[in-house]
């Protein structure tokens, strides 16, 4: 098993808003469903999701390509993929 997808995976774990996947080309992504965020319906909440599954990647340096605008295609519920930290 790769890696990363498996890092990945421990990473996020407990959380079931999320599906890492990869396409078999070593690379590995990272969707959030906001429609199963059900703790509440606002948009905040389904911010805050989003931002603590990349602060967990991040305890596991691990990032997501794009930056700020990779918190965007999540919450629009579109994958991005998961990259190593560069030290």
């Amino acid at each position: 098993m790769n890696n990363l997808i498996y890092n990945a995976r421990m990473a996020l774990r407990d959380i079931m808003e999320v599906n890492i996947f990869t396409q078999g080309n070593d690379k590995v992504y990272l969707t959030v469903f906001p429609d199963l965020v059900w703790e509440g319906t606002e948009e905040t909440h389904t911010e805050k999701v989003v931002l603590s599954v990349i602060g967990r990647l991040h305890d596991m340096d691990m990032d997501v390509v794009g930056g700020d605008s990779a918190i965007k295609t999540l919450l629009d519920a579109g994958s991005v993929e998961i990259v190593r930290k560069v030290a």
